[in-house]
């Protein structure tokens, strides 16, 4: 028997009334209630629930792999070229690093 990952979303929603001089200062009025656990959303402001398949790669995610993949690949012999070239500054080594460092 194979094992899957599904993943459960469920989504709660409250409107709360709030008297202020303006919308900015009443979102941040409820923003801060919030934070505070003076608002507690629970199982009464339930609205929806969505299962999602997290077994599929994602575009982004199999782009992320893809250059991760090429990145090992061209990693050490382009810092070989770039030593052996007296480490120019507009080197392709710097940004594969830099890629990898980002990727990592």
């Amino acid at each position: 028997m194979a094992t899957f990952k599904v993943e459960i979303q469920e989504f709660l929603s409250r409107i709360v009334k709030i008297k202020a001089e303006n919308i900015s200062d009443a979102i941040s009025i409820v923003e801060e209630k919030y934070k505070k656990a003076e608002v507690v959303l629970d199982y009464n402001d339930f609205v929806e629930v969505n299962f999602v398949n997290k077994n599929k790669q994602s575009k982004k995610d199999e782009l992320n792999q893809l250059i991760k993949e090429v990145v090992e690949y061209l990693y050490v012999d382009e810092e070989r070229h770039f030593e052996e070239s007296d480490k120019p500054k507009n080197h392709i080594f710097s940004k594969i690093k830099r890629i990898k460092d980002l990727t990592n």
